[in-house]
């Protein structure tokens, strides 16, 4: 893609947030914020938490709605009050920094959040590389980091205590998938082709995937990688040639809308093709517009998810949570922002119970946590894993996409085999 494309794609997708941004401290209630501008002198307890995301670099179309869903709901919970700890109200704030898509420099950005900046918890970064990286820092200091954004199952298998995630983890992203294609009856898939970004959460989806393609009893008749930035023509060649029924790719949305306008200039002809993310994130349909037709993607989320379900903080159900995000963020979430919310929710939660600050005491209650979320059901598992929750699949209908499974929550039926670009 030329330069001048890709320049443009990448402007559509980072809206306003496309600065750098070294330092962001979300106050929502800035009003009471230490009396300013209430001839008040009066001080506001703070209960704060700390954060990188990758507000510039290769993971800013993603991080940029992880952070909106970190902020909105820590903005809803001030307008409710805050919280009340040990006879003491306090309201939320998030201290952030850009690291730029760098795990190296998030390390060092989360050291100056605990060791300059002195928040009280942790919230993870965006990615599962970055969080790799950064939860140790949590680790060595035995500071809680609920991590809303890493779904690499590696992550949580080094026997930390601190760390935990809310989203299902990427062993999971293609089981749905597996199970959806043995329930076609006329002219099942039987072939895969996977292609995957060298990094650590697409290299697991590929890994993952070829495993489970096999146990489903398809043929796996291409698996391999490529490095960020590449030229996407003759390995999707390569891939077609193949002529599989299905293909998989892991890789994260900047690229992705790279690679999907290079397999539409190849009138690729695929029945089933589903992305790791990138289809269902804002920004990935205004970049490929029509191209996106039929595109599929695994769902930690969707706003028609478990409908009679409510929130226990909020009463929220997930609907509703769509329709209030919509109202404050001028947009329609897709699963990134409730997954930040869900963090920021056992946080609450975890507080509430251990009615103290104490990190260790905080850790324990967040160990043992049973949540009824507009996200789903949050608990965990002893590494840290969610294990309450399942996921769906979303397939693009006519510009938006749709879920497609569980068959309980289908809001249309799965188009296959999808007609070719």
């Amino acid at each position: 893609m030329p330069s001048t494309d890709r320049t443009n794609v990448r402007r559509r997708i980072l809206g306003t947030f496309g600065a750098v941004v070294l330092l962001l401290v979300l106050t929502t209630a800035s009003a009471q914020s230490s009396g300013r501008g209430t001839g008040t002198t009066k001080a506001t307890n703070y209960i704060t938490f700390g954060a990188t995301m990758s507000l510039t670099g290769g993971l800013a179309a993603e991080a940029k709605t992880a952070k909106d869903g970190y902020d909105f709901i820590v903005d809803r919970l001030n307008k409710r009050g805050g919280i009340t700890i040990g006879g003491k109200k306090y309201l939320f704030r998030i201290v952030y920094y850009d690291d730029q898509s760098n795990a190296n420099n998030a390390v060092t950005l989360y050291e100056k959040l605990i060791n300059e900046d002195k928040v009280d918890f942790l919230l993870g970064p965006y990615s599962s590389g970055v969080t790799l990286a950064t939860s140790t820092v949590a680790e060595k200091y035995k500071i809680p980091m609920v991590v809303a954004h890493a779904a690499t199952p590696s992550i949580y298998q080094r026997g930390y205590k601190y760390l935990f995630g809310t989203l299902n983890v990427i062993d999971q992203y293609t089981a749905p998938l597996f199970k959806m294609a043995k329930a076609i009856k006329s002219n099942p898939p039987k072939t895969v082709a996977i292609m995957y970004e060298n990094a650590l959460a697409p290299t697991a989806f590929a890994d993952s995937a070829a495993a489970q393609a096999t146990k489903a009893g398809l043929q796996v008749v291409y698996k391999e990688s490529f490095p960020q930035g590449a030229d996407f023509a003759p390995i999707i060649a390569a891939a077609l040639a193949k002529k599989p029924d299905i293909v998989l790719t892991g890789g994260y949305t900047l690229g992705m809308i790279s690679l999907v306008r290079q397999a539409a200039e190849q009138h690729a002809d695929v029945p089933m093709w589903m992305f790791m993310l990138g289809p269902t994130v804002p920004g990935f349909l205004p970049a490929v517009k029509r191209d996106a037709e039929y595109l599929l993607e695994p769902i930690q989320w969707a706003a028609n998810f478990n409908p009679t379900v409510r929130d226990e903080i909020f009463k929220w159900t997930a609907r509703e949570y769509s329709k209030v995000f919509n109202h404050d963020k001028g947009y329609l979430p897709d699963y990134h922002p409730p997954q930040s919310s869900a963090a920021i929710e056992v946080y609450y939660k975890a507080l509430k119970q251990a009615n103290s600050l104490n990190r260790d005491k905080v850790r324990n209650a967040i160990a043992k946590i049973k949540l009824r979320s507009f996200y789903g059901n949050v608990c965990f598992n002893s590494i840290g894993q969610e294990s309450c929750k399942s996921m769906g699949i979303a397939q693009i209908q006519g510009g938006k996409p749709v879920v497609v499974w569980p068959a309980e929550f289908a809001q249309r039926k799965l188009i296959y085999p999808a007609p070719g670009f």
